[in-house]
């Protein structure tokens, strides 16, 4: 009898997948039923194969997931890591912000990485952060400033970089893992301003547990993930807001408009970043209309 083995699925394209266990990579196709089943295989899931010796095999079934995202396809996600720049592009906040919201929604650890920290006061930015509980590094891939800071972030995770074309991602990349040889924008562009932006979502293996998934281009909104969020558990997700919420007057202080409302009185002192309540208002009343009329 074949053995099965558990492994994880680095990607997969037409129903050939990369699966690797202790450092090696296996081949592997899976039954039709199965995906049908089980629904689609995507990079980061852990598997059971069959090995046949060989260096292919056969996926035989899932293990549980922990989480995934739809954009990118990618699964078992533990830290999201948002690049932004001070300028050339300058930062979005609030796209920034949405996604924090579906990684805490999902339980992914979140980071915010300042790029480019040597072309612009990366402060501000930097300020607005720290008073969350997210881990906020500035960087520079010229100086190597933050470099390593980032590496130790990501050890022993599976992690999604994102951020708008121009910020610098790929420099950051290759300044982290110079063996990846990633190209620093111009075919990710391309890719991504192609009529077909659907890619395949690949992991790379970088050693001691640590995964980084090929996200070129990847700044979008997973909309469907974020549909799903009751506007009613949206403070939960601005983790930044826990402490602070037992001074609201009201018990069903929704935190938008209220009058004594612990959370605003803490924009007010700067406890909590203006920016950040301005975004979780404008998320609150996207998502109360959505589930109002959805």
């Amino acid at each position: 009898m074949i053995e099965e083995k558990e492994g994880l699925i680095l990607s997969g394209k037409s129903g050939i997948y990369k699966v690797e266990r202790n450092g090696e990579v296996y081949i592997c196709r899976s039954g039709t039923k199965m995906r049908k089943t089980d629904g689609r295989i995507l990079a980061g899931d852990k598997v059971l194969f069959r090995d046949n010796g060989d260096g292919n095999g056969f996926i035989t079934a899932f293990c549980e997931r922990k989480n995934r995202l739809i954009r990118p396809p990618v699964a078992n996600i533990d830290l999201l890591a948002m690049v932004v720049a001070p300028k050339d592009p300058a930062p979005y906040l609030y796209n920034i912000d949405l996604l924090t919201v579906i990684a805490e929604k999902h339980g992914i650890e979140c980071a915010i990485i300042i790029s480019k920290s040597d072309l612009g006061d990366s402060a501000d930015i930097a300020e607005i952060y720290r008073k969350t509980p997210f881990s906020v590094i500035e960087t520079c891939s010229k100086s190597g400033k933050g470099i390593d800071a980032v590496k130790e972030l990501m050890s022993n995770k599976i992690s999604v970089l994102c951020g708008a074309s121009g910020v610098g991602k790929s420099t950051l990349i290759n300044a982290m893992f110079p063996f990846l040889e990633l190209e620093t924008g111009e075919l990710s562009e391309r890719i991504a301003r192609g009529k077909n932006t659907t890619r395949t979502t690949e992991l790379f293996p970088l050693g001691n547990g640590t995964y980084l998934a090929d996200t070129p281009g990847f700044s979008a909104v997973d909309t469907e993930l974020y549909c799903a969020i009751d506007h009613k558990e949206l403070h939960t997700l601005f983790p930044e807001f826990e402490v602070f919420k037992d001074e609201c007057r009201y018990n069903d202080c929704t935190h938008t408009k209220e009058t004594e409302c612990g959370i605003a009185l803490a924009v007010a002192r700067g406890d909590i970043s203006e920016s950040r309540h301005e975004s979780y208002k404008k998320l609150y009343s996207e998502l109360k209309n959505i589930d109002r009329y959805s």
